[in-house]
């Protein structure tokens, strides 16, 4: 294999896990859990389940998070904080058409 595919095939599955792929919202969830469970950040271990779920245990605490990411930000939401993903968006505004 050329040393430049090698390369660009290396960084692609690198980046697979952490920017809008998988574990994409790991670094914010471990923000809130280590509020959440007044633990260290670096006893703070977080675990990503199915859709979007993430499981953070540390100083014998544990509590789960629902995310959602859009382009490069995600939405953390805590157990009881609400749904993920709902914003408020303005309504279409129908295109002015000629006359």
């Amino acid at each position: 294999m050329r040393p430049l595919a090698l390369l660009l095939l290396v960084g692609l599955v690198g980046c697979g896990n952490t920017l809008n792929g998988r574990g994409a919202a790991a670094p914010l969830v471990r923000v809130h859990a280590a509020k959440d469970l007044d633990c260290p950040d670096e006893e703070v271990r977080v675990m990503e389940e199915y859709g979007g779920v993430y499981k953070a245990v540390g100083c014998g605490r544990k509590a789960y998070y629902r995310t959602l990411c859009e382009g490069l930000t995600c939405d953390v939401k805590g157990e009881g904080d609400g749904p993920v993903g709902w914003r408020d968006r303005a309504d279409p505004v129908p295109p002015v058409l000629p006359r």
